[in-house]
């Protein structure tokens, strides 16, 4: 754990801001209450009892879902929570847990426990980020499950304000803490791509990941200060501290969306372009709010997530038109980029999923997965002519390209032989995930009609740091040199094949970030829809000569500090 905070005296946890802002309150700090439940044996006269027990603890779960999404103004969060009840509700769950009290009459508790954590250890061996982050969601829904049919009851007692401490918290729990008060979060694991991230967004929460031994440093109701701008917590903040934050918070709290009277353009005229980063339906009220130019990366995963793998191509479309009829401009659409969440399904595993079964490669072999979303997305496509755009992930040798290529006009053969219309100008593009796409960028750039650097992976792959691993997390370092040179390349490559190249990683909303991309000659950029109005700022306040510059000087460095220092210099001098 690192302390020391800017030039105070006062005592900080440093950490990964995740959702920014700043929040004042006492703490609150959640411990782990998960426990093991033991197998109970019951008598064969018991088992409607047991059956009962989950019936009700069924419907009462269901129940408390309802009300707090109805109660709920953003619809992102409740979206989500819905997600929730339906898994409460998938009737695998009843009929798995039903047949464990029957046939091996084990009480209704273990059977809850057992059924949910099944599932939960093969997700544990997923090699998605966005699989392994729900991990967290079905543990909370397994332990409520259980506190119910044992008629454990819990009370929340959040004081107003109060700054969330906790090593991991799901959905659930975090609505139930805002609902009652909660101001801030601060987690001791989590990634940027986890549900309970999301939520902070969406409710404007501040919110911190990685922080260390957090839970074990901080005490209930002392109170701190939650700047998730510079990514701290002080503790027990003296009351100057207290004063000048107080000020900050109250200036925050003006709107901050930018002014786009003057366009998309830097100072001296060069124009780029802005787009948001989407998951789910109810998030484009605020991608129209930020003034998005569209949806960059629009991922496609969570149609997987709790149901049948092979999701019906009506209930694609369905999701798609909503997305295209409910924003306005380009809308990018990413293939499935699942990883190997199937390997328990086979008789081995994977050693190192992010390097095995992933992305385009299982696409390929799961040809019934991949046809049926091409059929939904080349459909809805035909039906908007001009505004989709089709993203394959995890591409790393260019066979993969000609062999999706083959798939998508096989597909569009059969679409306009059975009289449904196509856009035959479907532009397709590839992720540049991997270091051997940025190395040999002109072979990929000149079979596509354009690259999205998707620099999370980029950054994880060059670096060999697993982006969802806490323990190394201060090694994931997005604008590191090594990774930018790749980049850099990447758009040379590009270039000479005159292919645009767009960015739709974490790196393209974060301001040192933004930076260097304009400078490498990258002008339209996908990020979460909060961080919209800050690249606007930045970009539109200087002319394109000052980024070229930050740019050509960034690659000749060796550390990110070195970056983060000359890009404050940089800022000082230029502003």
């Amino acid at each position: 754990m690192s302390f020391s905070f800017d030039e105070n005296t006062e005592t900080t946890i440093k950490a990964r801001s995740a959702a920014s802002g700043i929040s004042i309150g006492p703490a609150l700090v959640i411990k782990a209450g998960s426990q093991k439940i033991s197998p109970t044996a019951i008598t064969e006269s018991e088992i409607e009892a047991h059956k009962e027990k989950f019936c009700s603890a069924r419907a009462s779960l269901v129940q408390e879902l309802e009300k707090m999404s109805g109660g709920l103004q953003d619809k992102s969060t409740a979206e989500i929570i819905e997600a929730q009840q339906q898994i409460i509700e998938d009737p695998e769950i009843k009929r798995t847990v039903f047949e464990i009290v029957e046939k091996k009459l084990l009480s209704v508790d273990f059977a809850v426990y057992e059924t949910f954590s099944s599932f939960i250890e093969q997700l544990k061996e997923s090699g998605s980020e966005l699989f392994r982050q729900r991990i967290i969601d079905l543990e909370d829904i397994r332990d409520r499950y259980v506190s119910k049919v044992c008629d454990h009851a819990t009370e929340l007692k959040v004081p107003e304000g109060a700054i969330l401490v906790a090593s991991k918290i799901s959905p659930t729990e975090l609505v139930n803490y805002y609902e009652e008060g909660a101001g801030g979060l601060v987690l001791e694991k989590g990634g940027i791509t986890s549900h309970a991230v999301i939520i902070a967004k969406s409710l404007g929460i501040p919110c911190l990941i990685n922080a260390d031994k957090a839970t074990k440093v901080v005490s209930s109701n002392e109170m701190v200060i939650l700047d998730a701008d510079k990514g701290g917590l002080i503790l027990d903040p003296s009351d100057e501290v207290l004063k000048e934050y107080a000020e900050k918070l109250k200036g925050a709290q003006v709107s901050v969306k930018a002014d786009r009277a003057a366009g998309f353009e830097t100072k001296d005229g060069f124009p780029f372009k802005l787009m948001a980063n989407v998951e789910f339906e109810a998030e484009l009220p605020r991608v129209s709010e930020m003034k998005s130019q569209g949806i960059g990366l629009l991922r496609t995963e969570s149609l997987l997530f709790g149901k049948k793998l092979r999701k019906d191509v009506e209930d694609q479309e369905a999701f798609y038109t909503a997305m295209l009829e409910n924003s306005e401009g380009p809308v990018t659409i990413r293939l499935f980029d699942i990883g190997g969440d199937k390997n328990a399904r086979r008789p081995y595993k994977e050693a190192n999923p992010f390097l095995g079964w992933r992305g385009i490669r299982l696409l390929l072999d799961e040809k019934k997965l991949l046809r049926s979303q091409l059929k939904a997305i080349l459909t809805i496509a035909g039906k908007y002519t001009g505004r989709v755009k089709l993203l394959i992930p995890m591409i790393s040798v260019v066979d993969e390209i000609d062999q999706i290529r083959d798939e998508i006009e096989k597909m569009q053969g059969a679409l306009l032989s059975s009289g449904t219309p196509i856009d035959e100008d479907l532009p397709i593009g590839i992720m540049v995930e991997v270091p051997s796409v940025a190395l040999s960028a002109f072979h990929f750039a000149k079979k596509v009609d354009f690259l999205s650097i998707g620099s999370n992976d980029l950054t994880q792959y060059t670096l060999a740091v697993d982006r969802g691993n806490e323990k190394i997390h201060t090694l994931f370092q997005h604008y590191h040199p090594a990774v930018l040179k790749l980049i850099k390349m990447t758009v040379k490559g590009a270039e000479k094949a005159g292919t645009n190249v767009s960015v739709c990683g974490e790196l393209a909303g974060d301001e040192i970030g933004a930076a260097c991309l304009m400078g490498f000659g990258i002008n339209e950029l996908s990020m979460v829809p909060n961080s919209l109005p800050a690249i606007y700022d930045l970009l539109s306040s200087r002319n394109k000569k000052d980024f070229d510059e930050l740019a050509e000087k960034a690659v000749d460095l060796s550390s990110s500090e070195e970056l983060e220092q000359l890009f404050r210099e940089w800022k000082d001098q230029t502003a």
